[in-house]
């Protein structure tokens, strides 16, 4: 995750110093002042880069927002007005999924073609329940991908190992019934990975 936010603030720093127009020594001179004396973000941790970055923030750079999902076809015209369809629009956000896929929710629910149609509460929180149900499939089953993948084993091996019935896959319970039976041979596995690296 460090790795992760380094990566993340020192893509910020490269915009920002482009649009404040920094040339080489500035942008040198800059970094030394914040970081102490270091005159290259290679050299720098990511408090320090955080640093960077807030003074550059302080002498004008401004980072352009993420587009958001609003922005997709399909977006209620009422999104704005409306906080259970903000409250849906994170959901598809995080699922990555477009507008299409919670107005076919929609429509198989209510029978409303459109979310943006939707105007009783009651259909927006129902939409909103499934859409919560299946962010937790999602997560679920990439967090038994993740094991699997570690095992060295696939769904089809699993599925019969366990007598699985058809659709297993998309089962909230039977998802976490195998993450709980599975994680302490995972962890088991990792340490000995662990234990073999530090060794060699």
């Amino acid at each position: 995750m460090r790795h992760d936010n380094r990566k993340k603030v020192l893509a910020q720093i490269h915009i920002a110093r482009k649009q404040l127009d920094l040339d080489e020594d500035t942008y040198r001179q800059m970094l030394a002042t914040v970081t102490g004396g270091k005159r290259s973000c290679s050299d720098c941790n990511v408090a320090e880069l955080y640093q960077v970055l807030q003074h550059m923030k302080d002498r004008g750079f401004k980072a352009r927002p993420k587009k958001r999902v609003a922005q997709h076809p399909g977006t209620p015209h009422n999104l704005g007005r409306e906080p259970m369809l903000q409250k849906v629009e994170a959901l598809l956000a995080e699922m990555k999924a477009p507008w299409s896929y919670a107005d076919a929710i929609a429509k198989q629910q209510t029978g409303i073609a459109k979310v943006a149609w939707l105007k009783k509460p009651e259909h927006l929180r129902a939409l909103i329940a499934a859409l919560d149900v299946e962010l937790e499939k999602r997560g679920l089953l990439n967090t038994l991908d993740e094991i699997l993948s570690v095992l060295g084993s696939s769904h089809d091996e699993i599925a019969q190992e366990w007598k699985l019935s058809q659709g297993w896959h998309r089962n909230r319970r039977t998802l976490r019934g195998l993450i709980t039976e599975l994680t302490p041979i995972y962890e088991q596995v990792l340490d000995k990975r662990e234990a073999q690296e530090l060794q060699q």
